[in-house]
């Protein structure tokens, strides 16, 4: 008898594997309209949540069920034994990254491979999320100031479901207890009539970036890259085809995003419950576990775009878990290193992961000692509004610069082995590592001396030294966006 997953991956290229994937986040949308049908309390919903959730988990990956079943276990054991101790937090963390950290260590490969670490590293932010939130409401309660946000410790089945909600198991996004608390309860089914036409337009929206990007891969493909073919053209056009491939690429994780956020919208979860005035949104806004900011990504004039809107959720959990709380170290660099640190060991051990986060904080960096000159300089501001044709260049080159250098940045992310991305940036004779390490040391210097300041700025700042970095720069610097500072 033919296996049909096998059949599709026989069809489409794919590995099965990556079939799997794509259809069990698909196969989230049906089971989430079903959940909408559910007229029983918290236990029935809890009940559907966890057995479909387990189901997925054993769909893909069988019986290596038991890594995230483990996990669960001793995060109850956790929050039900240390609860009121100053040791949940340091034992929680330190048990689900090092099992996580063990598993990179006997699965890792060469390739970035689809195997029970994929959702498990999705699994470990949760459980340690939760320690977190469990730790922050005893510290609350203790001290007399209960309020909101505090949670109580989750029983098993609380947990299970949390841990395994079926359409964001495999690929996340991220969000917290007191969300799914809210939404299991019935809180936010007022709010969310419409989210079957929302989730409708996240669903198209992911079909239209999963084609793109499996049209795309046939013109710019991996292999291209490492191809003797690539290595002749002109040092111009291999930039630009690192661009179009790292455009292309970025594609594949929008697209799987976009399909997995859709299947939440359906279930409910995805409501942004904001008391009136905290946020400007509409009182039934659907978008509370957004993982990619289409707009915003599309319309990139700078690096520090793409970190406000690729894998917000994520972005979102290490600025509050990880760079918030590194504020002991009083050094924002510090906090913002400690935090892409973070990032790079909780993807795996693979160089190319400590060079990417290496490479986005001294883009970040470069930025922010920029962009504050270019904004300052009142005849520069000046001449951009009167000169349309200069306005048209600087487009094309801010467009030229974040598509290019994204793409250049994004090598050793995607080819992870030191020999593979360093023979690419080879090829292209290591045009990125020139303009960021020369664009940190020279850039600001050269700009200060060569664009005047209007006089207003240059008395003010004799009056006050001014910075390069805004009151916003604490969610930026953790690689997060501005969701970072509230939690929903």
């Amino acid at each position: 008898m033919i296996n049909p997953v096998e059949a599709l991956a026989s069809a489409s290229g794919a590995s099965v594997p990556a079939i799997r994937l794509i259809l069990s986040v698909l196969l989230a949308y049906p089971i989430g309209a079903l959940y909408r049908q559910l007229k029983g309390g918290s236990t029935l919903r809890n009940l559907y949540i966890a057995f479909t959730g387990l189901s997925i988990v054993v769909f893909n990956y069988g019986t290596d069920i038991y890594h995230s079943l483990l996990a669960v276990a001793v995060s109850f054991l956790c929050n039900t034994f240390l609860g009121k101790s100053p040791l949940l937090v340091p034992v929680s963390f330190s048990y689900h990254m090092g099992y996580l950290l063990v598993g990179y260590y006997y699965t890792t490969s060469d390739t970035y491979d689809i195997k029970w670490t994929m959702p498990h590293c999705v699994l470990v932010l949760r459980l340690i999320g939760l320690a977190f939130d469990l730790s922050d409401s005893r510290k609350k309660e203790v001290a007399g100031k209960p309020d909101a946000k505090c949670i109580p410790a989750p029983s098993l089945l609380e947990l299970i479901a949390f841990t395994y909600f079926p359409a964001t198991v495999l690929v996340g996004p991220q969000f917290s207890f007191l969300r799914y608390q809210r939404f299991v309860s019935g809180a936010y089914e007022p709010h969310t009539q419409n989210a079957p036409a929302y989730a409708t337009k996240k669903f198209l929206q992911g079909v239209f970036y999963l084609v793109v990007n499996q049209v795309g891969t046939q013109y710019v493909s991996d292999a291209y890259l490492m191809s003797a073919e690539y290595e002749q053209e002109s040092l111009f056009m291999k930039h630009i085809y690192l661009g179009a491939w790292g455009r292309i690429t970025l594609y594949k994780y929008i697209s799987i995003w976009l399909l997995a956020e859709g299947a939440a919208v359906i279930y409910g979860l995805t409501y942004i419950d904001a008391k009136p005035g905290d946020r400007e949104y509409c009182a039934d806004e659907l978008s509370g576990c957004s993982n990619i900011r289409v707009g915003v990504f599309e319309n990139t004039s700078k690096y520090g775009h793409y970190v406000e809107s690729f894998n917000v959720q994520t972005n979102t959990w290490v600025a509050n878990y990880v760079y918030k709380r590194l504020r002991f170290l009083n050094n924002r660099m510090l906090s913002h290193l400690g935090a892409l640190f973070f990032l790079a060991i909780w993807h795996g051990f693979h160089s190319g992961y400590y060079i990417t986060f290496l490479l986005e904080f001294m883009v970040i960096r470069m930025e922010k000692e920029v962009e504050p000159i270019f904004a300052k300089s009142e005849k520069l501001q000046q001449l951009l509004q009167q000169q349309p044709l200069l306005r048209a260049l600087v487009f094309v080159g801010l467009k030229y610069y974040t598509i290019v250098w994204a793409g250049w940045c994004l090598v050793p992310f995607v080819f992870l082995s030191f020999h593979k991305w360093w023979h690419i940036y080879t090829v292209v004779r290591f045009s990125g590592f020139i303009l960021f390490i020369s664009g940190n040391i020279f850039l600001a210097p050269l700009l200060r001396a060569v664009l005047p300041r209007s006089s207003s700025t240059a008395s003010s700042s004799t009056a006050k030294p001014t910075t390069a970095t805004g009151s916003s720069s604490a969610s930026t610097d953790a690689g997060g966006s501005s969701e970072a500072k509230k939690d929903n």
